[in-house]
């Protein structure tokens, strides 16, 4: 009984604090996202892999499908297969993509937005893919300082969420995919993504597709193998460091590039 009488008296203060807290993320992403320029794409398609996001992104973009989206694309998304893109190495294909047009264009992530501005080829990402079609900016700032400055800004946004730069995962960004199996799989228990799971879960509710949900990543498995790694690092056993490096850089495509350069680096090391 205590429980019963309790329970209405906490949850309307609760509910418009959580509101208030999504509503300023939304806000933030939106402005975020207004700074950005604009071109002129073709809407072919061909660039439109499964994004890698910021949380406060993926966080931005969820909110917008639940309110806005129809649930069979919901659904769709949620529950797709993932298959490895054959074009963009170390990517997979976009399940928010329909004959070639995106589902939802409006709410699209900034790695969406930034595709194809000639300055990003400045910056020194590695396979940096550009587009094929040459797509113009029709307006708006995209120089080199201006796009390292909104980055900042968003790296920003994000660090008042959660403590993305913990070691040894360093979060700053996953595709979709794995955003999905952090919110669902709860057998992915480190601390920093428990963290993430209540965040998320405090922004947008996906509780209903909890029980047909199937993690589609083998993030877990990847997360596993890198506790591991760290602490084999001071055991001087190079053999063994070696092949996990090398399982967690080869054997887990889904999760995009997600630790593949920290695993580089220790191989490197071990040479």
């Amino acid at each position: 009984m205590p429980k019963k009488t309790l329970r209405p008296a906490i949850m309307p203060a609760i509910m418009p604090l959580i509101i208030l807290i999504t509503m300023d993320i939304i806000k933030e992403i939106e402005i975020l996202y207004n700074q950005l320029p604009q071109v002129a794409c073709r809407g072919c398609g061909q660039c439109c892999v499964s994004p890698t996001t910021t949380l406060a992104e993926f966080i931005f973009l969820m909110h917008h499908m639940q309110n806005v989206v129809p649930q069979p694309i919901i659904e769709e998304f949620i529950f797709a297969s993932p298959h490895v893109n054959t074009v963009h190495e170390g990517n997979i294909d976009c399940s928010l993509l329909r004959q070639s047009k995106c589902t939802v264009h409006p709410w699209r992530s900034g790695a969406c937005r930034l595709f194809g501005i000639p300055s990003l080829d400045e910056l020194g990402v590695s396979n940096l893919v550009s587009c094929f079609n040459n797509i113009s900016v029709t307006s708006g700032q995209y120089d080199k300082p201006f796009i390292m400055q909104w980055l900042d800004s968003l790296v920003l946004l994000n660090k008042s969420l959660y403590s993305f730069g913990k070691e040894p995962y360093f979060i700053y960004g996953f595709n979709l995919e794995c955003w999905l199996d952090i919110y669902f799989d709860e057998l992915i228990a480190d601390e920093v993504f428990c963290q993430i799971r209540n965040i998320m879960k405090q922004h947008f509710d996906l509780s209903a597709f909890a029980p047909r949900y199937a993690p589609k990543t083998g993030l877990k498995d990847k997360i596993d193998k890198i506790n591991i790694l760290t602490m084999l690092i001071d055991t001087g056993d190079k053999d063994s460091i070696r092949d996990l490096c090398i399982s967690i850089r080869d054997d887990y495509p889904l999760t995009g590039t997600y630790f593949t350069k920290e695993a580089e680096t220790f191989l490197t090391a071990l040479e």
